[in-house]
């Protein structure tokens, strides 16, 4: 009798460690599991109003409950942005779509997985220069630096319009310092991104008592998508709910931002201080209600691309962007991220 009691005493004893080492076991696996994959997300250039709903998106946890411990990164040039994702610099991006085209079309693997509007760039100059309309672009000179969107946009935009692009006489500048060199009359013309350094412009040529004529391209030849969310193709193969992570909770961002605007303002200046708080939140609005959200992403879904203006997009990209060969529409956009 003894002895059978202590089997079942050893037995008993055996059922407790086994289930103390599930348990251990379990709680190991379920840790590993909930730690939080590091998301590098790069912008298309200095950080202002438009890029509040990334910061939003980490502020609020949308990125986190999807499991994404996000950083966010400033850009110096959507070319710059889809690179260092090609090279693994960044996981994600915010950039022009037809620079991501053309980086496709040289081999780059990266795709589109959202979009943010129509192409934003705006051509400015002085209302008091020698330039009254679009032909009289020819023979002056353009502040841009290499990198950004802007150096593909413009020899596509010049021949849609019929502008002698070789008379224009390129006038190397750093980003940064383009709306000065405009205003100060240093350079003839610059082209920026509404709600972004359109802005900025504007306001360097109010404080020397200039005013400014804009142009948007989307309403004068260029009416195609402009910047949107870019990935690794890579991940969008094998490992799909990374991407989704990524999209979803920057639209949940914008949604909220849309939503909550004064809050929005507000989480982006607690990580940007140096921000000027009038200006960055004219840059949201603007965003909002003239970039960033168009009837396709009220109607089908935010990010949501229509195929026949994906397709035009790739058309134009192809045949008067600088592309290493012509691509599909296939090859470079799903929108298998995005909710509707």
């Amino acid at each position: 009798m003894r002895k059978v009691g202590m089997e079942f005493n050893i037995g008993r004893i055996a059922v407790v460690v086994l289930s103390a080492i599930i348990a251990f076991t379990s709680f190991t696996f379920s840790a590993v599991a909930a730690q939080p994959t590091p998301a590098n997300i790069r912008m298309d250039f200095i950080i202002g109003g438009k890029h509040a709903p990334w910061y939003v998106a980490q502020e609020k946890g949308f990125y986190a409950k999807r499991g994404l411990a996000a950083t966010i990164q400033a850009g110096s040039g959507s070319a710059d942005t889809v690179r260092t994702i090609a090279a693994g610099g960044a996981d994600f991006g915010f950039a022009d779509i037809s620079t991501a085209i053309v980086a496709r079309s040289r081999g780059t693997g990266v795709q589109v997985v959202g979009q943010l509007g129509y192409v934003a760039a705006t051509i400015l100059w002085r209302e008091d220069s020698a330039i009254k309309g679009l032909k009289d672009l020819q023979g002056k000179s353009w502040a841009i630096s290499p990198g950004q969107a802007q150096w593909f946009l413009m020899p596509a935009y010049s021949r849609i319009n019929g502008i002698d692009f070789k008379s224009i006489k390129i006038q190397e500048t750093a980003a940064p310092i383009q709306p000065a060199a405009l205003a100060t009359k240093k350079a003839d013309f610059i082209i920026m991104f509404r709600a972004s350094n359109d802005e900025v412009a504007e306001l360097a040529a109010s404080k020397v008592g200039s005013k400014l004529k804009r142009v948007f391209m989307k309403d004068t030849g260029l009416d195609i998508y402009g910047s949107g969310l870019v990935a690794k193709e890579e991940d969008i193969k094998k490992r799909p709910d990374f991407v989704k992570a990524y999209v979803e909770g920057t639209m949940e961002g914008l949604r909220y931002t849309r939503d909550n605007q004064e809050e929005a303002l507000q989480i982006l200046l607690k990580q940007k201080p140096e921000l000027d708080q009038a200006l960055t939140m004219l840059q949201l609005r603007n965003a909002l209600y003239e970039v960033m959200l168009p009837p396709e992403s009220v109607q089908s879904g935010l990010g949501y691309m229509k195929p026949d203006i994906m397709e035009k997009t790739v058309r134009i990209t192809n045949e008067y962007f600088d592309v290493a060969r012509k691509v599909t529409s296939k090859e470079v956009f799903t929108n298998q991220f995005i909710k509707r």
